[in-house]
């Protein structure tokens, strides 16, 4: 009976512990909230929503993809660097090769479609532990974004239109 009693409590405990940790995250986000809209008047602004929510969009982006390898049971430690070599790629082939802005986004994007390619090969062929997979794939495209920008910032002075792609907005 005793026994019983103490795998209730503790099934209880680990489903009111996740659903108090939910709600605690829940209300620190609206108290976050609240606060700063009581510090600034121009917090709950269009424009300031508007830049909070560009500033976090790339992050966002990448959460998502994450969250489905994480789902798995695996772990992506490559995910910041292929997004900066797909990036170095992309200003490359628009700034270098001086090709159209569509065919420079395709290249960053096949780019990073390659490298996850590459990270699944080895995961689910080789069985490479995720971790040991994905953490030499983040400095290989550390090296290659390294070598390819030639270890200089690349500039669109040229090219006007991936800053106005960049920067602007598809809604107007």
């Amino acid at each position: 009976m005793d026994t019983t009693a103490s795998t209730l409590t503790r099934g209880r405990g680990v489903v009111r512990s996740d659903a108090v940790q939910r709600l605690l995250a829940f209300a620190a986000l609206i108290l976050i909230i609240v606060f700063f809209s009581l510090a600034s008047p121009n917090f709950l602004q269009f424009g300031n929503i508007v830049g909070i929510l560009l500033a976090t969009s790339v992050v966002g982006v990448l959460a998502i993809g994450v969250t489905f390898v994480i789902i798995t049971g695996g772990i992506d430690l490559s995910i910041g660097t292929v997004m900066t070599l797909s990036a170095v790629m992309t200003g490359t082939i628009v700034t270098k090769a001086g090709l159209p802005l569509p065919l420079g986004i395709l290249g960053g994007i096949l780019i990073g479609g390659l490298c996850g390619l590459a990270n699944g090969i080895l995961i689910a062929r080789f069985k490479l532990p995720p971790f040991i997979a994905t953490l030499g794939m983040l400095n290989v495209a550390r090296g290659l974004a390294l070598v390819i920008a030639s270890l200089t910032p690349i500039y669109f002075n040229d090219t006007p239109e991936l800053n106005e792609a960049a920067m602007g907005s598809l809604i107007g």
